[in-house]
């Protein structure tokens, strides 16, 4: 018994010793390799402002895209449908398209985190949820570009507007404007051998943003089906990011399939609108076609 309890001691060094010795390497990175453009199904979205919640969206699905004109210029959209909000008064939808040009880029050696593997598991008996992921980080190439954006900018949802203990009945709320500002894109692409001999590939972008956002605002309300007042507001903003993962093909993944997963866009904005007040739009798209 003590020689089969010494072996067993000795084979869980000697597995935890191996493991730690396992490490990988940078085989290959172009930044110039990933898929800057992308069309995604966007199969979950939250749109809300904090000032308006019956304006609400809890559940919106639509595309969002982004196409590379050239090297420079790139034209983007985002098109979601509300399929449950919280007020209704007529569709509600969000709709942004417009483009943005490279000004200045620079590519930069990084140590950039790659992902090896991420498990979920829910314990429904105890109601826990456990994740659990390894990742490493690695020398690549990251390109930095400084982008100047614009476009149009159109929202429809619902308006509770209360002024003191009044509530005015719930109208429509339409925003109609123009937006502009600056993005920071940043990507890479790499590929990688582990101590066994396993090679894989990795890479993303990452585009950052903030807006000024220019919405000429009108809404008539009524009171009890009557009449009441005109409120007008115009500027608002919005800061945020989309996380593209997995900027490249089977090709380039070694001849690999990606995962549903693995093609996810994720999206979120903050900032303000018109009568809305602060707001959070965020969601997750699946990349179904990548370009360049």
């Amino acid at each position: 018994m003590k020689n089969l309890l010494l072996v067993c001691i000795g084979l869980v060094l000697l597995s935890v010793s191996v493991h730690a010795q396992e490490t990988y390497r940078t085989t290959m990175s172009d930044p110039e390799i990933a898929y800057p453009g992308y069309l995604g199904l966007n199969y979950f979205t939250v749109d809300a402002g904090f000032s308006n919640t019956s304006g609400a969206s809890i559940w919106s699905v639509g595309v969002d895209g982004l196409y590379p004109i050239n090297e420079k210029l790139r034209v983007e959209a985002l098109a979601l449908y509300s399929l449950l909000s919280l007020q209704k008064d007529g569709p509600a939808f969000l709709f942004s398209a417009g483009a943005e040009y490279g000004i200045s880029s620079k590519t930069k050696d990084k140590e950039i985190p790659v992902l090896l593997s991420f498990a979920w598991e829910k314990d429904y008996f105890n109601n826990t949820e456990t994740q659990t992921w390894e990742a490493v980080k690695l020398p690549a190439k990251m390109k930095y570009e400084l982008v100047a954006r614009g476009g149009l900018y159109v929202r429809n949802s619902a308006l509770e507007y209360e002024e003191g203990f009044t509530y005015y009945d719930v109208t429509s709320l339409t925003h109609a404007g123009v937006y502009a500002g600056v993005g920071y894109n940043m990507t890479s692409y790499l590929q990688a051998q582990a101590s066994d001999g396993y090679e894989f590939a990795a890479g993303r972008v990452i585009r950052p943003y903030a807006d000024v956002l220019i919405l000429p605002t009108t809404v008539d309300l009524e009171l009890n089906g009557v009449a009441a007042k005109t409120i007008e507001e115009t500027i608002g903003w919005r800061a945020g990011v989309v996380v593209v993962g997995k900027p490249f093909t089977k090709a380039e993944n070694y001849n690999r399939k990606i995962g549903f997963f693995a093609n996810s866009i994720f999206r979120l904005d903050i900032g303000s609108r018109p009568f809305d007040g602060f707001f959070v739009t965020t969601g997750m798209a699946w990349n179904f076609k990548k370009f360049k």
